[in-house]
């Protein structure tokens, strides 16, 4: 089986870390051209160091490449007024620098994301290479900006983000396109032939208990106890002590569809544009999923309004436990 080759894009907390280590483990399905971070979760200092945390965990050998620190237009005019998230030396943001592993002794790459992106797509066949942004897609607008003949590069995108009922940064946004709603309209105007949304639909169908992630931990390696660790953050987090929450995955359900397209259920074309106005539905995916029938425009993505929550568990077991025999 040919190698899908791959680009991931990520603002790196606890979710992103294990959406990389589910990638890394897949050598013989995936060859990952690189990483690139952007400010999101925390501030661009911190998701390249949780990024490089993980790369030299799961053993290296993946660039990494420091990405956009700041939204398009988002943090002006006091539109964000907690954006971009600046962190003082040392000071940890919302629990999400991963502690739960080694401080990272590597170093990203000297070209900047954005670059890369550009020389790599350019370089690269018609439709071979497949995006997978888990977090604001900031980069990708820039890279479709600079350079729009990038789009035929692609093969696909599989994006981590939005909602079709509801958000969960206000009523109506998700919040890696609520922090930069303006790229990811660009994003949905470039063209891209097959865009897959991963919303939060389909996300918090597939969440995970104190005992799924036992079942991951009693896997009984390194990886996957490190796995556990990470996914158990949320317990601990002092938001949510004490309260019966279950923990949600996000990102990694874009890596789990690769492995497993059935994963994902009702996937649905749709017509997506992302509200940039400043109101109350700012940063929200609007997905018109009839298609043009009353009065919209044609479909230009894909998007999953369900997931198998067993068949997720499954994959993420199954990848955590190749990690003896890849040596990792």
């Amino acid at each position: 089986m040919e190698k899908r080759k791959i680009i991931i894009d990520v603002d790196t907390g606890h979710d992103d870390a294990i959406a990389i280590m589910m990638a890394m483990l897949c050598k013989d399905e995936f060859d990952i051209l690189g990483i690139a971070t952007v400010n999101g979760n925390v501030c661009l200092d911190y998701t390249t160091e949780n990024t490089l945390r993980v790369v030299e965990f799961m053993g290296g050998g993946v660039p990494v490449y420091r990405g956009c620190e700041y939204p398009l237009v988002a943090c002006m005019y006091g539109k964000r007024p907690t954006l971009p998230k600046k962190d003082k030396p040392g000071e940890k943001t919302h629990g999400w620098l991963l502690d739960e592993l080694p401080k990272a002794t590597i170093a990203p790459e000297s070209q900047d994301a954005v670059t890369w992106y550009v020389d790599t797509l350019m370089a690269a066949e018609d439709e071979s290479i497949t995006l997978v942004p888990v977090g604001p897609l900031t980069n990708l607008a820039h890279v479709f900006q600079i350079e729009p003949r990038t789009v035929k590069k692609i093969k696909e995108v599989i994006c981590m983000g939005g909602g079709y009922k509801y958000g969960n940064t206000n009523p109506l946004s998700e919040y890696n396109i609520w922090v930069d709603p303006e790229a990811a309209e660009i994003v949905m105007r470039a063209g891209i032939k097959k865009f897959t949304w991963v919303p939060l639909d389909a996300c918090y169908a597939s969440y995970m208990t104190k005992d799924d992630v036992q079942r991951i931990r009693d896997i009984g390696n390194r990886v996957a106890d490190a796995a556990a660790d990470i996914i158990s953050f949320i317990w601990s987090h002092p938001k949510f002590i004490g309260k019966d929450v279950n923990s949600i995955v996000f990102d990694a359900l874009c890596i789990s569809y690769m492995l497993d397209s059935s994963v994902l259920k009702t996937i649905v074309p749709a017509h997506c544009t992302v509200d940039n106005g400043g109101g109350i539905a700012d940063g929200q995916t609007m997905f018109d999923i009839f298609n043009g029938r009353i009065g919209g425009e044609a479909p230009n993505c894909y998007v999953a309004l369900d997931s198998d929550r067993e068949k997720f568990l499954d994959i993420v077991c199954e990848v955590m436990s190749k990690a003896k025999e890849a040596g990792v």
